[in-house]
């Protein structure tokens, strides 16, 4: 008896998960009402029905029925076949399913999204296709906008005759929402390769920013990186979103799509964004040597390498490659902050773990980078600074900077900045052989931990002030 009730709620559960999944839309494309006009499709947004490209009628070996649709479209410059406008739901994740064969690059899209951004549509990865025989292909879209006029989408290039790309059997699903996961889930693995376990899934997650990254011109944010407060592995992750302005400090939550980046675990199509606070104290940096730091653990994490020599420069890719007291070789990149390394010289470096092939270190600003001279003899270094220091420290703002330099400088910088890199008081200054003090007045200044910074153009050194 209690083996045939334990069977009848297994099967129960079965059953109600199965019909967790709702079908919304199905499509086989059996009912046309002329060559290319197909009940169901055909919607505002389509755009593909234009001299030389086509949505049309195809009866040439269909998957299932009697007809499937043919897609034309050999520009590069995708265009768009969608349904007729639908409902959707806000934090609902949509299943599309569907057949394809021919020759092109497909994906799948959702226009009536993204309201915040004003964006308005959201795509799936293109896949590459070239094959004569019917594939099925899975990708999931969230929604961040519940809408009654939604309009679920293909986007189609590159097609190439006499294949092109047929479509058929398509069904849309509504999913669910996006599982709630901390950034230890989404990047622990012991898996080779090392992919995520929740890669292609939809998770909210959130963390401090602790590192922002752009690209274009003019440069405009890309993406950045979070992380979780107290972590020392698996616990950040880069996240690919030009449409959320954040800055280092921030506390964010969101919900998107893991994904692997040519290895990298990342975030992508990112929605239901918040910004918890702003301002925060930044994560610790892990402290690595270059032997441990191809760890796949200490990917996006924030860590630093201390006493590392710089050991070959490449020029083209202007990339260094150091080497550090644990005979581990590794490379300093550019895509943050990018900075000219002297060698024969020491650095502390700090940044976050960014992969692009293997793991490479990624400075953030002028603050990362923490030169510690190599003595090889007073003359050969005799304007190098020593001895800063600051006081009273802590502040209120107001406080005295005194430095020992071995040589006359005329040409120092004397720089203020907070955590995020940001620089909120600056000048020049100029010393004499011995010791040299200057007053610095940045009376109201919020309080909060700063780096102080003189250098000049061969050589730094940084210090902590705290204002009270």
């Amino acid at each position: 008896m209690k083996k045939l009730v334990l069977f009848t709620l297994l099967l129960s559960g079965l059953f109600m998960n199965k019909l967790s999944a709702q079908i919304v839309f199905q499509s086989d494309f059996e009912t046309w009402t002329g060559v290319e006009a197909v009940t169901g499709w055909d919607g505002s947004k389509t755009n593909i029905i234009a001299t030389g490209d086509s949505a049309r009628k195809d009866s040439v070996a269909p998957y299932h029925g009697s007809y499937c649709v043919s897609l034309v479209n050999a520009s590069t410059t995708a265009k768009r076949f969608s349904t007729q406008p639908m409902s959707i739901t806000a934090g609902t994740i949509y299943n599309i399913r569907f057949y394809v064969k021919g020759t092109g690059s497909i994906r799948t899209g959702l226009n009536g999204v993204r309201q915040s951004t004003g964006f308005g549509y959201e795509y799936g990865s293109y896949i590459a296709v070239s094959s004569p025989t019917w594939t099925a292909y899975t990708q999931t879209l969230l929604a961040d906008s519940t809408n009654s006029a939604a309009q679920f989408l293909f986007s189609i290039k590159s097609t190439v005759a006499p294949a092109n790309l047929a479509l058929d059997s398509v069904t849309i699903t509504a999913e669910g929402t996006a599982s709630p996961q901390t950034l230890y889930n989404i990047q622990y693995t012991t898996a080779t390769p090392a992919n995520s376990p929740f890669m292609n899934k939809y998770v909210t997650t959130g963390g401090i920013v602790t590192a922002v990254y752009n690209s274009g011109t003019p440069p405009t944010q890309s993406g950045y990186y979070i992380e979780s407060k107290g972590a020392t592995a698996w616990s950040a992750v880069n996240v690919y979103d030009y449409s959320h302005p954040v800055a280092m400090g921030d506390s964010i939550s969101f919900s998107g799509q893991v994904q692997e980046y040519y290895n990298e675990t990342e975030i992508a199509n990112v929605v239901n964004f918040t910004k918890v606070s702003s301002g925060n104290a930044l994560p610790a940096p892990v402290i690595v040597g270059f032997d441990k730091i191809q760890n796949e653990k200490y990917e996006g994490m924030l860590v630093k390498i201390k006493d590392a020599t710089e050991v070959r420069y490449n020029a083209p890719a202007a990339w260094y490659v150091f080497a550090d007291s644990t005979a581990g070789i590794d490379t300093v990149d550019n895509v943050i902050y990018t900075y000219n390394y002297t060698q024969s010289k020491k650095y502390t470096i700090t940044g976050v773990v960014h992969f692009e092939y293997a793991n490479w270190i990624e400075p953030r600003n002028i603050n990362d980078i923490d030169s510690i001279n190599v003595t090889s003899g007073i003359a050969e270094y005799k304007k190098d600074l020593a001895d800063m220091n600051i006081y009273p420290n802590p502040n209120n703002g107001l406080f005295t900077v005194s430095v020992t330099a071995q040589g006359e400088e005329p040409n120092m910088t004397m720089t203020l900045c907070d955590l995020t890199g940001r620089v909120v008081y600056s000048e020049q200054r100029s010393s004499h052989p011995g010791t040299s003090s200057w007053p610095v007045n940045t009376n109201g200044l919020e309080k909060g931990i700063y780096l102080l910074e003189l250098s000049n153009s061969q050589y730094k050194t940084v210090k902590k002030v705290i204002v009270q």
